[in-house]
């Protein structure tokens, strides 16, 4: 993955950087970007996204969408791009911080289920999570700081963007709670073409990535499964595989 120049210096909300990168079909910079240029070690983008944080805000393209009456939320990666499809995820708590430490955020199951929404990735273990947020902007753990609203600010003010920057503190702050009409930096970014982690046979999903096969079963075959588990039988499944996975 390349991140591009900035186009210009100019400050403009995410609505307004989304429909700039649209005019320019190229894609918007998303959470999911950053955490891609982190994973692999791209220290030419890591320093450039740095001035960013230094220099302004970095506007992503990634968007929380709150519930008005509960703290459960959707996270939109790619929010209203014409490049690439949008990914939705919902969450079912995002916690108040006000600010809140990387380390305490993780310590709470739901603040870790938070975290690994706004990269997209369900298994990321703390650790790899601490040591991704360290290596992107260089600081401390214990002065990487979380912002989200408050319950009554949510009702107020459903849409936020994800921003990121260096505060007046030595810190490093990842704001979830950005008002939709707060301005900043932005970058588009280029991404190679992805290597092939799927393969189909019989209907069957064979993902490497994920490390899973998907199977659609009739019911009929799913309650004498079942069946058999209860009594700890062995389920044999003959297969046909139609594909030969590299």
């Amino acid at each position: 993955m390349k991140i591009l120049p900035r186009p210009d210096d100019k400050r403009r909300t995410q609505e307004e950087w989304i429909n700039f990168f649209n005019t320019e079909k190229k894609p918007m910079i998303s959470m999911l970007d950053v955490f891609q240029i982190v994973k692999e070690n791209n220290t030419e983008a890591i320093e450039g996204m740095r001035k960013d944080f230094k220099d302004d805000w970095l506007v992503t393209s990634t968007r929380i969408i709150y519930d008005r009456d509960n703290l459960s939320a959707k996270i939109i990666h790619n929010a209203d791009s014409t490049t690439r499809k949008p990914i939705e995820i919902e969450v079912k708590k995002i916690p108040f911080c006000n600010p809140t430490y990387l380390k305490d955020l993780l310590n709470e199951d739901v603040g870790l289920d938070y975290i690994r929404a706004l990269i997209n990735n369900k298994k990321a273990t703390k650790e790899g999570i601490t040591n991704f947020f360290v290596t992107l902007s260089g600081k401390k753990e214990k002065n990487i700081r979380f912002w989200t609203p408050s319950q009554s600010s949510r009702g107020d003010k459903q849409v936020r963007s994800v921003g990121l920057y260096f505060d007046s503190f030595d810190g490093f702050d990842v704001v979830g709670d950005g008002w939709f009409d707060g301005y900043g930096l932005s970058r588009g970014v280029i991404i190679s073409s992805a290597k092939q982690t799927k393969f189909f046979s019989n209907k069957a999903i064979f993902d490497i990535e994920e490390e899973t096969i998907t199977i659609p079963m009739k019911k009929t075959l799913i309650k004498e499964i079942e069946k058999k588990q209860s009594k700890k039988e062995k389920v044999k499944i003959s297969w046909d595989l139609k594909v030969k996975l590299k």
